[in-house]
């Protein structure tokens, strides 16, 4: 086994409360599939046998029976591993809590993210350099940097959040700057040692971290023997950068190479530095120096001639789909396309066997029913998704939205661009666009609400 993968799924949502208030957000529906679905997918048609699956206590129980009614033929392994659900863990933390489990090179995969790359893109990026750590990075369409997107709930257009400022070689592989905008107060600095290994560096802003990376397995070894003199919460706002700064120091005189077994007192741990780590011994060295295992007289030879042990890579999508679902805009727009790459949706027909259309209603192509949901006469839905069990009633017309599961919308209703949570109820002749309502909430008959979030107002999202 060449590597393990893990998906993080104990996110708490935070850029969506009024979509996590009630259901985790692994579980978020995206396709009438819980948005942990989609990793765990990707991962079993890649062949690979197990998964591990970091989430809370509290989720478990849930995380295993929607990946149960929604796995199908899949024939990966499911391991749930969990954490304290009052804890509030990065995704380094809960990494260096199954450090244990982790005996090779580690594919990290966030739950949030759906894409249809091709794993071994990224695997022959990780083998070719040798990385250390390999990062999945994807272009932002243009419709998220320059117009935006209306968000539901909200009153304008939502323009693509902080961005990062990434720095690449020439070919636009290895790593050399990573910094997130909000960081930067002024200018952006590089050691003089790059500038004159890298006289010419390509700065890119329009690239978004998609939150896949493979790892060396001693960089989890770095990461857990330094818990106590460093803090590494997050691997990409924290650890990735960390180890792009650290990319061309050397190990401090005397520093010996960190053994994983050693007992070394608690206070020791910290001061072990990144160089030290990853490194060769001699026979090793001279071995790989005298075999053809990779061109060290050509791509590789910069490599060889610095020493290098700690390499960043990149494996940019260009193509493709690809997109996180952790904000509600990026939440909406998963939906908006997912019928359309029904090579990740998978071979389940659009509309539910078990779902019920009655005379003169219109469904689209573009659009999703799931199990168990009726819809009346003389409706309309368009680019939308219908979650299970749910009842549309009479000349309702539902465009461009996301409805959850067991909602019930009356006769004479219009939804547009809008998300509704699971267990509501909406009353005759309400007329919604561009809003958010949370979970469980009765819309009074003919109301009128724009770019409005229905909730309890103690949970209310901040726009």
């Amino acid at each position: 086994m060449e590597y393990q993968a893990v998906i993080m799924a104990g996110g708490r949502g935070s850029r969506m409360p009024d979509l996590t208030a009630s259901v985790p957000k692994a579980l978020l529906p995206v396709g009438n599939r819980p948005l942990v679905w989609y990793p765990v997918n990707m991962l079993d048609k890649a062949g690979f046998e197990s998964v591990i699956i970091v989430t809370f206590d509290s989720v478990k129980r849930d995380l295993v029976q929607a990946l149960q009614s929604s796995a199908g033929e899949l024939l990966i392994r499911l391991e749930v591993v969990t954490i304290p659900s009052d804890e509030d863990w990065g995704t380094a933390e809960s990494l260096r809590f199954i450090r244990d489990k982790i005996k090779t090179d580690v594919l990290v995969i966030s739950c949030d993210l759906i894409t249809d790359i091709e794993l071994h893109l990224l695997a022959d990026v990780h083998r070719t350099y040798d990385a250390s750590v390999t990062v999945l990075m994807h272009t932002l369409p243009d419709q998220s940097t320059e117009g935006g997107i209306y968000v539901p709930g909200s009153k304008s257009k939502r323009k693509i959040e902080q961005r990062d400022i990434i720095g690449l070689d020439e070919k636009g592989g290895r790593i050399l700057l990573l910094a997130a905008q909000a960081d930067i107060e002024e200018d952006l600095t590089l050691r003089k040692s790059v500038f004159k290994r890298y006289p010419f560096i390509q700065v890119k802003t329009r690239l978004m971290d998609a939150h896949m990376y493979i790892l060396k397995k001693w960089v989890l070894d770095f990461l857990a023997d330094n818990k106590v003199g460093r803090t590494y919460s997050t691997i990409k706002g924290e650890l990735i950068p960390y180890l792009v700064r650290k990319q061309f120091s050397r190990p401090k005189t005397g520093q010996l190479v960190p053994q994983p077994n050693s007992m070394e007192p608690e206070g020791a741990q910290q001061d072990k530095d990144i160089a030290s780590y990853g490194g060769l011994d001699e026979l090793t060295k001279t071995a790989r120096t005298m075999s053809s295992w990779n061109e060290h007289m050509g791509d590789m030879s910069d490599y060889y001639q610095h020493g290098d042990t700690l390499r960043c890579h990149t494996h940019i999508m260009e193509n493709g789909f690809c997109i996180r679902a952790n904000t509600v805009a990026a939440y909406c727009e998963a939906n908006r396309q997912i019928t359309q790459h029904r090579q990740i949706l998978g071979d389940d027909p659009l509309i539910h066997p078990t779902a019920t259309i009655k005379t003169k209603s219109q469904v689209g192509q573009d659009s999703m029913l799931g199990e168990g949901t009726t819809v009346c006469e003389k409706v309309s839905i368009k680019r939308s998704i219908i979650g299970k069990h749910c009842t549309v009633g009479d000349k309702v017309k539902i465009i461009n939205s996301v409805i959850m599961d067991h909602v019930n919308i009356s006769e004479g209703c219009t939804i547009q661009g809008s998300i509704v949570c699971g267990n509501t109820h909406i009353g005759e002749g309400v007329e919604m666009k561009d809003c958010l309502v949370g979970s469980s909430q009765n819309v009074p008959p003919r109301a009128k609400y724009s770019s409005e979030v229905i909730g309890n107002a103690d949970r209310m999202m901040e726009i």
